[in-house]
């Protein structure tokens, strides 16, 4: 049995069909259970909460691999010891690329909770990706319906942005596939891009003119604090900002092809497969 955290998210949705294509025994973890109701019923439900400790006894009865997407340390520590009771064999961590060097605090967060789960005993796969393809989504679409622009401090920074699909193949393989203990993947998309090359490539796909305004960082923090954002993440997210700005996230790797024999999905290719959430 595998159970799944996080599964309506980007990668949780694309994970699940991937594995029940295969026979593979899934649970998905949520709060709500409405949520996850277009799943197929062979697929178990356990309504529970990362955050809530005594909830995850029972979803994790008979578990032997779990895919974790966790958003604070607390979660990371309940999980593991939930899974240590239930001996779960090995756990699937949904990282960020920025834990490899821990040096913003992203990075520093995400590398943190890798370091509790390597000290449990358990087995485990940290997935790394960089920025989400899917992430165009939603930062992007509202104005680009709106007003055919898009508004975004990305400075000629270039990152490889990486499809969900793809990073949910290797999480795939790492959950039923020997030979992934004990590894980090650093995931990314195959070609360096700057904000405004990707917007120019939606663009493209779409067959309708849009204008990238690089606005200043700080109208990108004000906005995000007002808003309603915590200013802690906001704060860690302009650190993430100016990585952006001084190029210091343009690493292309070669896991994807690695891991799943197969090479990682271009943005042109996503963008043709969703240009619908682009347009009214």
């Amino acid at each position: 049995m595998i159970l799944i955290t996080g599964a309506t998210g980007h990668i949780g949705k694309e994970l699940v069909p991937q594995l029940f294509q295969v026979g593979c025994s899934l649970r998905v973890l949520v709060r709500d259970e409405r949520k996850v109701a277009d799943l197929n019923p062979q697929i178990e439900r356990a309504v529970g909460d990362l955050s809530k400790a005594e909830s995850l006894i029972p979803a994790m009865r008979g578990v032997e691999r779990i895919f974790l997407v966790t958003m604070d340390k607390p979660q990371d520590v309940n999980v593991i010891e939930a899974a240590k009771r239930a001996r779960v064999q090995h756990i699937v961590k949904l990282s960020t690329l920025e834990a490899a060097e821990h040096k913003i605090a992203v990075g520093k967060w995400h590398y943190e909770r890798e370091e509790l789960i390597r000290a449990s005993g358990l087995d485990w796969t940290f997935l790394r990706p960089g920025m989400f393809m899917s992430n165009s989504i939603d930062w992007w679409s509202a104005s680009i319906k709106a007003q055919g622009a898009v508004f975004f401090p990305g400075g000629k920074g270039k990152v490889a942005p990486v499809d969900p699909r793809d990073i949910a193949s290797v999480a795939a393989h790492a959950l039923t596939q020997p030979g992934h203990n004990g590894k980090a993947y650093e995931l990314t998309g195959p070609e360096l891009m700057t904000i405004k090359e990707m917007v120019e490539t939606i663009s493209r796909t779409i067959g309708r003119s849009l204008v990238y305004r690089g606005i200043p960082p700080i109208a990108a923090k004000l906005f995000m604090l007002k808003s309603g954002m915590n200013k802690v993440l906001v704060n860690a997210l302009m650190e993430m900002l100016r990585s952006l700005r001084r190029n210091e996230g343009a690493i292309v790797t070669d896991t994807v092809q690695q891991v799943i024999n197969h090479p990682p999905r271009t943005f042109e290719m996503w963008c043709r497969e969703n240009v619908a959430a682009f347009q009214n």
